[in-house]
């Protein structure tokens, strides 16, 4: 079972990472104890089990669990916080799997943690199940299946333009998973909700991206030279680019006196998510 750690309280913290560790069916994939962190890569990580407080600093335990179920992120939740009925009532509602009173009894975390573990063992035993003998994978376990399919897609789409080590390149992948998440066109996107990030950072991100994708539409320009006759390199440039872009950066390649096109951040985003979506059928 993958687990991640989201804890404030180093003690706290200390008694549940061993309690992950001593069981070697576990691998704890992440830790933090900032909740705007734990939010990001989560959308990053394959995370079965994460374990977090009712009140981490800076963000209700709550809050974060509706965050990440909006973009479609499910893992199971075990949290921690005070021996209350409603902080109780209120996580049960989010959608936890079991909540823990605090201070921690340590036998009874090891218990919660161990069953927990198991029941999504067997849950996605169940579903493997399911998905040999049925003709179609089970709709608990497709999208995600579907969903790192597309994003390996991204990724290599990424590679071959040549921006996957780009500074812009993660901006790009948190924005790509958020639209696959919610079948979502760019226009769609909300960066207050999604990243909770502010006007100045949105416009930070937006000049990383567009530095990133400078490099990207230089390079796909550059092969279209060496191969002017690839359909690959063709449709690239049309669906994430437009062609006229790659068309303008060639006679800047060539030396010729012309002003450089405008990129448009929607047309690419709105054409990788589609270039995701290519040959996703299910095996």
């Amino acid at each position: 079972m993958n687990f991640y750690l989201l804890q404030d309280d180093q003690a706290t913290s200390a008694l549940l990472r061993d309690l992950i560790e001593n069981d070697f069916d576990n691998t704890l994939v992440g830790l933090t104890a900032d909740p705007n962190r734990a939010y990001e890569e989560l959308l990053q990580l394959r995370v079965d089990i994460m374990i977090l407080p009712y009140q981490p600093h800076g963000m209700d335990g709550v809050e974060l669990i509706y965050r990440l179920q909006q973009v479609n992120n499910h893992p199971h939740f075990i949290m921690v916080g005070p021996p209350t009925p409603t902080a109780k009532e209120a996580a049960y509602r989010a959608g936890c799997d079991f909540y823990l009173s605090h201070p921690l009894n340590h036998t009874e975390a090891r218990h919660i943690i161990r069953q927990v573990a198991t029941h999504v063992r067997l849950l996605n035993r169940v579903n493997r199940i399911y998905e040999i003998s049925s003709s179609s994978i089970a709709p608990y376990n497709r999208p995600q299946a579907t969903q790192r399919r597309q994003m390996d897609h991204v990724d290599t789409v990424l590679r071959f333009l040549g921006i996957a080590s780009e500074t812009g390149s993660e901006d790009i992948r948190k924005i790509i998973r958020v639209m696959i998440d919610q079948k979502a066109s760019f226009s769609s996107i909300d960066f207050q909700r999604d990243f909770h990030a502010d006007d100045h950072e949105k416009k930070i991100a937006y000049q990383r991206i567009r530095r990133a994708l400078r490099v990207g539409i230089t390079n796909l320009a550059t092969m279209c030279i060496d191969y002017p006759e690839n359909d690959i390199l063709l449709e690239y440039a049309n669906n994430l680019f437009e062609y006229q872009n790659i068309h303008v950066e060639i006679q800047r390649l060539h030396h010729q006196d012309v002003r450089r096109g405008q990129v448009s951040i929607q047309r690419f985003f709105d054409g990788l998510l589609q270039e995701s979506a290519r040959d996703q059928e299910v095996d």
